[in-house]
């Protein structure tokens, strides 16, 4: 998608009086989900100072000195913030409203996966206005199937990366398969990450064993013949450390899975404002009238088959203990930025897959994935303070995740009903 630089000065103008400032602050008294393991720690007090989480104890060891913010926790959850790992910033002027959605929704960390404008640019933008409301974003380079390096051009294209703070290479489309081992001889030797859409000229055994770090939709395994060769690639997986990012709420919309009625049950769609049912019901109205009630009933039954294939997937991924990330890859009509993870966790949760689990994979796991896991992604002394405050335990129920209050990110405080005001 596009968005172009205007659109970035406009939600560095707009968002100015929306920041808040990194104060001194204690959590008190709250239940903690750190995402090291899946154990709850009942009642303890976090110390958080210049970003940073610095002492968990009972309240009454911290002593705290005059100035500190208090927050009562009390019979409330905290926990790491979410890591959106597939979104992709839209055209328009519609920038400002994204991340405000997304730190609303409890999303601390955006993976971007496409964007029409250079991200070097926001990377700066952002840089030279910290105080504004934003989650941390990870920036990507995009190799379309134009593109025919050789691994000399792959290099100085990776340098250049480096220089423009871009950690990670997207694949949108591919040339063919010799551009591909260009690409990854390349990546390897400059320890660049590479991810993204599953090169359909490739063997999925090769891709595996290639160094890909990420594939995005499941892709691939779909052209696995017998469930011999699905359990070898899958432990292939597994033991070469690829992670899968599923985006299966994606899948729901792109083969009009919940028509004509099911959408009306989404997580999001009694708890967001009129006006976005108004304008999606308007939007998704005009998609299906465009394609034909007709068409669109007579092909979900077969499309029905390959989302319920791909979810009998995730959970053999999940059981097999492969690494997974949850990205939303929001855009269709009831899909809102950042509350769309929310979707995407329930549909994990729907397939099989267990909540410690689901949640490990909007947490820690994309922290390792970033090799930051020494920074953030748990609730530990030294971690960054990225983290949201909950009303109810989302490892009981996954849906509970809806139960946000709070979003802290490096100890600034957001309020998630304040920005939905903002919106």
């Amino acid at each position: 998608m596009k968005f172009q630089l205007s659109l970035v000065l406009s939600f560095v103008l707009g968002l100015n009086t929306f920041a808040q400032q990194s104060h001194d602050l204690i959590i008190k008294d709250i239940n903690i989900l750190s995402m090291r393991d899946s154990m709850l720690l009942l009642k303890q007090s976090v110390l958080i100072q210049q970003g940073k989480i610095i002492r968990i104890d009972d309240f009454k060891n911290l002593r705290p000195v005059k100035g500190v913010q208090v927050i009562s926790g009390r019979g409330k959850f905290l926990m790491p913030g979410l890591a959106e790992m597939h979104s992709h910033f839209p055209a328009g002027g519609q920038a400002d409203t994204l991340l405000l959605e997304n730190v609303a929704a409890g999303v601390t960390h955006i993976r971007i996966m496409n964007s029409g404008t250079p991200q070097a640019t926001i990377r700066e933008r952002l840089k030279q206005s910290p105080e504004l409301i934003s989650p941390k974003l990870h920036y990507s380079q995009l190799i379309r199937k134009d593109i025919r390096y050789s691994v000399s051009q792959f290099d100085s294209l990776m340098m250049d990366m480096k220089k423009n703070g871009i950690s990670f290479i997207k694949l949108l489309s591919l040339a063919d398969e010799e551009t591909f081992d260009n690409l990854m001889k390349a990546a390897n030797k400059n320890k660049v990450t590479v991810c993204g859409h599953f090169p359909r000229a490739v063997r999925l055994e090769k891709v595996l064993k290639s160094g890909f770090k990420s594939i995005e939709h499941l892709a691939g395994y779909d052209g696995v013949a017998d469930e011999a060769t699905m359990e070898k690639m899958i432990s292939l997986t597994k033991d070469q450390a690829v992670y899968n990012c599923p985006t299966l709420d994606w899948d729901l919309f792109s083969m009009n899975l919940q028509y004509p009625d099911d959408y009306k049950n989404r997580l999001t769609y009694a708890s967001s404002a009129k006006k976005y049912r108004d304008k999606w019901e308007r939007e998704y109205a005009a998609e299906i009238e465009k394609t034909g009630k007709e068409k669109v009933i007579a092909g979900k039954e077969a499309r029905l088959r390959v989302f319920v294939r791909k979810q009998q997937l995730l959970k053999k991924l999940s059981d097999q203990g492969c690494l997974l990330l949850v990205g939303s890859d929001a855009g269709n009509s009831f899909q809102m930025n950042g509350f769309n993870m929310h979707e995407e966790m329930w549909n994990w949760s729907l397939a099989g897959v267990d909540n410690f689990k689901i949640l490990q994979s909007a947490t820690v796991i994309p922290s390792i994935f970033f090799n930051e896991q020494d920074s953030w992604g748990t609730v530990e002394v030294g971690k960054s303070a990225d983290l949201i405050i909950l009303s109810k335990n989302p490892m009981t129920d996954i849906r509970h995740i809806q139960s946000i209050e709070t979003t802290i990110i490096e100890g600034k405080v957001y309020q998630k009903e304040a920005l939905l005001k903002k919106l």
